[in-house]
């Protein structure tokens, strides 16, 4: 962890405060930079599977995985 000083836009920290479920300024900013990063990842993903770079399985391929899960 690091410590330092920065200065905020509290209005935009209590609405982020709202928008994540999370109570005070160290767990918001903990909180939105996962989320970010989580955001990110998700779209790395997205971009990997439009390229062809990450393979998924089709719907049918699905339903027999499911399936074999009994």
């Amino acid at each position: 962890m690091h410590k330092t000083t920065i200065e905020v836009d509290l209005e935009q920290l209590r609405e982020a405060e709202r928008n994540l479920a999370t109570e005070g300024f160290k767990e918001t900013v903990n909180a939105a930079l996962q989320d970010v990063n989580r955001r990110a990842a998700l779209r790395r993903g997205a971009q990997y599977l439009r390229e062809g770079k990450l393979s998924a399985p089709t719907t049918a391929e699905l339903g027999r995985m499911r399936a074999n899960r009994s």
